[in-house]
C-alpha cells in the first residue's frame, strides 16, 4: 500500500513539474491561481494533483488535492465545481456516521454559493443545488423548495426540465406535510407546466423534457389536490380578466379535464376560445359534445359542423354526421333533416349499422305520418327494414335489432286492416309524407 501510494505521488509530481514547465511563469502572474506567488505554486500543483487523480476516476486520492484548490484559489476554473460536486457527493455516499454526512452536504451547498460567487450563472446553479440537496437530505425538503423556487424565479423558461421535475416533487412534499395550502399547489404546478409546456414547444423531439412533462404530471394526479372545487376557485376570476388569454384557457382545458371537472361552464367557454385561436375537428367535436350535454343544441350543431368541415379522415368524419343526426332527432325533434344527415353518415361509411339503426328510432317515433290509423302504422315497415339492414352491415347489432324488430313488428296493422284497405300481405307499399319509403307489406304477428 505505502509502495503504490508512492509510486502515486512520484507520478503526480512528474506530471506537475511537466505541466508547469510547460505554463513556465503564465500561472505565476495569472490571479485566479491566488494572490501571491507561493499561493499560486501550490494551486497549481494541487491542481494538477487532483486532475490526474479525477480523470483516473481515483476520487479518494483526489479529495484533498482538490480540497485545497477550493481553498488556495477557488476562481481558478468552473471545473473546480462542477469536479467537486462529484467528489463530495461520493465522498457522502461512502461515509456512515450521521454527522460526518451532514457536514459533508453542508460543505456540498456551500460549495454551490462559491461557485456562484466566482462563476455566477446564479439560476443554473441554485437548480443543482437543490436536486442534490433533495436527492441526498429528503428531510430538508423546505429549504430544498426555497432554492429550487429561487432558482426557476430567475431562469424561468430556460430552467432545466430535471429541476423542474424536482421542484414539483418538492410542492408534492410542502402540501402533504401541510406546509402549503392547495391552492398554491395548484397554482404552483400551473406555472410549472407551463415553463415545461414551453420547453416541449421550442424543442419538441426533446425525449428528456417530454418524461419530465409526464412525470410532473403524474406527481401532480398524485397529489389528491386538483379537485373540481379547487380549480374552479383558482381559475374562475383568472378567466373572468382575461378570457382570451390562450394559455390560460388551455390550462384551463388540461387541468380540468384531467380532473373531470369538464361539465363546468368555464371549461366550455375556454374551450371556445381556444378553438377560436386554433381551430381542430377534435376540439370542435368535443365543444359540440360539451353543447350537447349542456343542452345548447344550435351550438352543438354549430361545433358538429365544424368538426365535419375540418375532419378529413372518412370513418372520423362518419361518426361526426351520426352524433350531429343523433342531436338533430333527441333534441332538435327534427326528423327529415335527422334523417338526411345519418344518410351523409352511411354514404361516409356504408357498414355504420348504428346509421340505419338511427334512422329506425326516427321513423318508429314519428306520430303523424298519415291521414288514418292504418296509415300511421305502415311507418313501423320502414322502421323495421332499418333495422334489418342495420344487422346485415353490422352483424354485432344483431341481438339488438332482433329487439326492436321484435318490438315494432307488433305495431304493424292487422291481417283485417290490411284486407279492409283492399292490399295483400307481400305487396309493395310506398309509405307516405316525408318517409316516402318503399316498404312489403306485413301483418302483425
Amino acid at each position: 500500500m505505502k509502495l503504490r501510494n508512492a509510486l502515486k505521488l512520484i507520478a503526480s509530481a512528474l506530471i506537475f513539474t511537466v505541466s508547469t514547465s510547460l505554463m513556465a511563469q503564465s500561472y505565476l502572474e495569472d490571479p485566479k491561481f491566488g494572490p501571491d506567488e507561493e499561493t499560486r505554486k501550490k494551486c497549481a500543483q494541487n491542481n494538477t494533483l487532483y486532475s490526474t487523480f479525477y480523470q483516473q476516476n481515483n476520487l479518494k486520492d483526489a479529495y484533498i488535492p482538490w480540497q485545497n484548490v477550493l481553498r488556495l484559489c477557488p476562481a481558478v476554473s468552473v471545473n473546480v465545481y462542477i469536479r467537486g460536486a462529484k467528489l463530495l457527493k461520493n465522498r457522502f455516499m461512502e461515509t456512515a456516521n450521521p454527522e460526518q454526512k451532514a457536514i459533508i452536504l453542508d460543505s456540498l451547498m456551500a460549495m454551490y454559493d462559491l461557485r456562484i460567487n466566482h462563476f455566477n450563472k446564479k439560476g443554473m446553479v441554485l437548480g443543482l443545488k437543490a436536486q442534490d440537496l433533495y436527492a441526498l437530505a429528503p428531510e430538508r425538503y423546505e429549504e430544498a423548495f426555497k432554492i429550487a423556487q429561487e432558482a426557476i424565479n430567475i431562469s424561468k423558461a430556460s430552467t432545466e426540465a430535471s429541476v423542474l421535475y424536482t421542484y414539483m416533487s418538492l410542492v408534492k412534499d410542502m402540501y402533504a406535510n401541510k406546509k402549503m395550502a392547495a391552492d398554491q399547489a395548484i397554482e404552483l404546478y400551473s406555472q410549472i407546466s407551463d415553463l415545461i409546456d414551453a420547453q416541449i414547444a421550442q424543442k419538441p423531439n426533446e425525449d428528456k423534457i417530454k418524461q419530465a412533462k409526464d412525470g410532473i404530471d403524474a406527481i401532480f394526479a398524485q397529489m389528491g389536490v386538483a379537485n373540481c372545487d379547487n380549480i374552479i376557485a383558482i381559475f374562475e376570476p383568472k378567466f373572468k380578466v382575461t378570457p382570451t388569454d390562450l394559455n390560460l384557457c388551455k390550462k384551463i382545458r388540461s387541468l380540468m379535464s384531467a380532473n373531470r371537472c369538464s361539465s363546468h361552464p368555464i371549461y366550455l367557454n375556454a374551450s371556445i376560445e381556444v378553438f377560436k385561436a386554433e381551430p381542430t375537428s377534435d376540439l370542435a367535436l368535443d365543444i359540440a359534445r360539451l353543447s350537447y350535454e349542456a343542452k345548447k343544441p344550435k351550438d352543438a350543431e354549430k361545433y358538429y359542423n365544424e368538426a365535419i368541415t375540418l375532419e378529413s379522415d372518412v370513418n372520423k368524419r362518419a361518426n361526426i354526421y351520426y352524433e350531429l343526426a343523433l342531436l338533430t332527432f333527441s333534441e332538435m325533434k327534427e326528423y327529415s333533416k335527422a334523417r338526411s344527415i345519418a344518410l351523409k353518415a352511411i354514404e361516409e361509411n356504408p357498414s355504420m349499422g348504428k346509421a340505419y339503426k338511427l334512422i329506425g328510432d326516427i321513423y318508429a317515433n314519428e306520430r303523424n305520418c298519415g291521414n288514418d290509423d292504418f296509415e300511421k302504422k305502415t311507418v313501423y315497415w320502414a322502421a323495421v327494414d332499418k333495422y334489418i339492414k342495420a344487422k346485415q352491415v353490422d352483424p354485432e347489432l344483431s341481438d339488438a335489432m332482433d329487439n326492436l324488430i321484435s318490438t315494432y313488428s307488433q305495431y304493424f296493422p292487422s291481417k283485417e286492416d290490411i284486407f279492409f284497405h283492399d292490399f295483400k300481405v307481400g305487396e309493395t307499399y310506398t309509405v307516405g309524407c316525408w318517409i316516402n319509403e318503399r316498404t312489403t307489406i306485413r301483418e302483425r304477428k
